[in-house]
């Protein structure tokens, strides 16, 4: 019993003296990343230009796809527009054209289709010769329940969508965007890093993509070709509309879909490895980072109504009784 005891003290004692020696370098990491922002500025600091350069962008019917389209419309960039609805494409070139895109192309396809994918990289080459940036942004988010779920076909379908389908276009255009030492930009999620209740495969997906393109900076790949990835938070757009009333807050603050783009846009004309939009979404990794439990209780008590942890629950249970517990942690539901 004792030796139980000194193990258990001795650990406590670990952890704390290890979180502590991480909280000491914190001040230094911090210098140290921005000063290399400082030299990256220098180094980049003017945007690159992208007029007449080829833009492959998934996802470009509607929400953030559709609006980095037009950003780089503005810019005066090629397009070629990929998504399952021709129509929705068909509009959202045309307004690419008024925004000033020297020419618009769509290219309907499915991207959990293997061949799909490499359609519309043999489009972009047929059509234009070449490929400067590929926008891998196509995703969906079927917000439930894990035990929600009625087979594993619902729950492959998210991640055929927003993992596998950038994995396979990526695969078929690197050749091309080597050659012309090209970009890549991911639209990757905040929930990447943060848990959130009914998103449990989405997250898993939009994890698994910023390993994989994270993974690629450090291979050849990486080298001749820049890779921007773009973490949003709750933002106005048909993915979020599309989630029933509670999965996405009220309260919650959501950025517009437009400035979200443009955000996105900006950090890969300047090469940065990464964007967090909005921006005051980092706090949340450094509470990743300190005391992550926060970020499980918060989501249990204010999303689901549930009592943060089990002791507590016990404990209110044991003061107010299990109906009156209840009742106090579904009043401080805001959704």
């Amino acid at each position: 019993m004792m030796s139980k005891m000194m193990k258990t003290v001795w650990r406590w004692i670990r952890d704390v003296a290890f979180s502590v020696s991480l909280l000491l370098m914190l001040p230094s990491a911090i210098s140290f990343c921005k000063f290399l922002n400082l030299v990256n500025l220098i180094l980049f600091g003017i945007p690159i230009n992208v007029k007449g350069k080829v833009v492959l962008v998934t996802g470009a019917s509607s929400g953030i796809g559709q609006c980095i389209a037009k950003e780089y419309a503005k810019r005066g960039a090629k397009l070629v527009l990929v998504a399952r609805r021709e129509h929705r494409l068909q509009e959202v070139a045309e307004e690419c054209k008024v925004y000033g895109a020297e020419d618009a192309l769509v290219c309907p396809a499915d991207l959990t289709n293997p061949d799909d994918c490499k359609k519309i990289v043999d489009f972009t080459i047929a059509s234009f010769g070449r490929l400067n940036i590929l926008v891998n942004n196509a995703g969906i988010a079927g917000g439930s329940f894990f035990e929600e779920y009625k087979s594993s076909s619902q729950y492959k379908k998210i991640l055929d969508t927003d993992f596998w389908g950038h994995v396979y276009t990526t695969h078929c255009a690197y050749e091309h965007l080597r050659r012309t030492k090209g970009q890549i930009i991911v639209t990757d999620s905040m929930t990447a890093f943060l848990p959130y209740p009914y998103l449990a495969v989405y997250s898993a997906s939009k994890s698994a993509l910023l390993n994989f393109f994270e993974t690629l900076r450090i291979e050849s790949i990486g080298k001749p070709i820049t890779i921007t990835i773009a973490f949003p938070g709750f933002i106005h757009s048909e993915l979020a509309a599309l989630e029933s009333p509670g999965k996405v807050p009220w309260w919650f603050p959501l950025m517009r879909t437009e400035d979200a783009a443009k955000a996105i846009v900006e950090a890969a004309l300047r090469k940065k490895r990464q964007v967090i939009t909005p921006s005051w979404y980092s706090a949340f990794l450094w509470w990743k980072l300190t005391i992550p439990e926060i970020l499980e209780w918060i989501p249990r008590v204010f999303i689901l109504g549930k009592p943060p942890t089990t002791t507590i629950e016990t404990m209110c249970n044991v003061l107010l009784g299990k109906s009156k517990t209840q009742s106090l942690f579904e009043r401080l539901k805001l959704s």
